[in-house]
């Protein structure tokens, strides 16, 4: 059965300017990645360059009671963009809130201690936050709506004391050992509330309810095009809580059997997951079957509601689906315990970007 070394964190994930590849159980200090000797190629840019082409991006999803959605920032130095979105999984109904926000000198930190996330506008604010002295993990967010979506209200939190907690971080060739990326993932039991507010209507409130949450910091030396696909599952599993991240992009590393960012986390207890193939021969929305050659994946995923968007700005463009749908199938545990899972909600992202 796969099997992948999985190390204490290193004090730095930069180390006399080389990457200090490999997955890690548990977070680094810091996600600072800057300071990679010549990661595009063998003309010597100045540091500041290079580390200009650093680009970030903070993922916050929940599964609660009805309601699965993610809360996504993106840093692209010249300009950045935060969105949310969420379903009602009793309806199919789509809500979705984007904001483009100008340059910023950091919009997503890189302390993995204590961090803060947020975009504070007249209409619209969003926080994403942590702090392991403080015990606490939160997200809040408070958006207007206007002639097609409601206002809606959003507060979930969770405790680094619970049970269930999990987190581990990986830095892979981007693809190869010059470049490098960089995510940490952090899984987590949620509670919170929802609230929805029609211009029409009358506030339909979501009573606090326990679920999960799943929160994915990632920094990248990305080059001029890219392609990415991801898929995330969330649920209870006869009692177990069931997290997995698995994904697969035009810049995996060369030897993706040793480096790679797909996991599984069982009641916090984090599985390295082997490379997958992702297709989806009808297209995104049509069913995306996802295996690996280790016999530790095997999932469809059936799409219910896709949002698309396009993204241009100065020089760049992305076009990105986020989809909403179901997955069935089976995965494996590091002790070779079998899940299986049936009508497991969960997201998909389809994403092309251009720089």
């Amino acid at each position: 059965m796969y099997t992948r070394l999985v190390l204490p964190p290193p004090p730095e994930l930069i180390q006399n300017n080389r990457p200090v590849f490999g997955t890690f159980a548990g977070a680094p200090v810091s996600m600072d990645i800057r300071g990679v000797h010549m990661p595009f190629g063998v003309v010597p840019l100045p540091t500041f360059i290079t580390n200009f082409r650093i680009k970030s991006r903070l993922s916050f999803s929940f599964s609660l009671g009805n309601y699965i959605g993610l809360v996504e920032f993106y840093d692209a130095k010249l300009f950045g963009f935060n969105e949310i979105v969420f379903w009602d999984i009793s309806t199919g109904k789509r809500y979705a809130y984007r904001h483009l926000m100008g340059p910023s000198r950091r919009l997503i930190p890189h302390e993995l201690r204590a961090t803060v996330c947020a975009s504070r506008y007249k209409k619209r604010y969003i926080r994403v936050s942590w702090d392991r002295d403080k015990n606490r993990i939160s997200l809040l967010f408070n958006v207007a709506g206007d002639s097609a979506r409601p206002y809606a209200n959003g507060a979930f939190i969770s405790h680094f004391s619970e049970e269930g907690i999990g987190d581990a971080t990986f830095v892979t060739p981007l693809p190869t050992m010059r470049r490098c990326a960089a995510s940490y993932y952090m899984t987590f039991p949620l509670h919170g509330a929802l609230s929805i507010t029609p211009l029409d209507e009358s506030t339909k409130v979501m009573d606090d309810m326990d679920g999960l949450g799943f929160i994915d910091m990632s920094r990248s030396y990305l080059l001029f095009r890219s392609r990415s696909e991801y898929v995330t599952g969330m649920g209870i599993i006869k009692g177990k809580k069931v997290v997995f991240r698995i994904q697969t992009t035009s810049l995996d590393a060369v030897d993706t059997e040793k480096y790679n960012a797909n996991a599984l986390f069982v009641d916090g207890e984090m599985t390295p997951l082997p490379p997958v193939r992702i297709t989806h021969s009808r297209g995104l929305k049509g069913r995306w079957n996802i295996q690996d050659t280790e016999s530790m994946v095997d999932l469809v995923f059936t799409p219910v509601s896709d949002l698309a968007r396009t993204v241009s700005v100065l020089v760049l463009r992305t076009r990105y689906h986020i989809i909403y749908g179901t997955f069935e199938g089976a995965l494996l545990t590091k002790e070779g315990e079998k899940i299986s899972i049936k009508s497991m909600s969960g997201i998909a992202k389809h994403n092309l970007l251009r720089l």
